[in-house]
């Protein structure tokens, strides 16, 4: 998700924050994608078809992700 968003690795790698506190890294993924517009309720692949269909349009978001 980070290199297709083009995100920052600050303060660390990825691998150390989802090893030492797994909850709190797929707590942030699931705000971003929900951020850029994804409905999480409906599944990866319907949110693939909305894409297709162009009905997710993410909305404009300053700074990148927030801890």
């Amino acid at each position: 998700m980070r290199k297709q968003y083009i995100l920052e690795s600050n303060p660390c790698c990825d691998c150390l924050v989802h090893w030492c506190c797994e909850p709190c890294a797929l707590c942030q993924e699931y705000r971003e994608l929900k951020n850029r517009g994804f409905d999480l309720d409906i599944g990866w692949q319907a949110n693939m078809e909305k894409k297709a269909r162009g009905g997710i349009t993410p909305p404009a978001m300053e700074g990148g992700m927030m801890r």
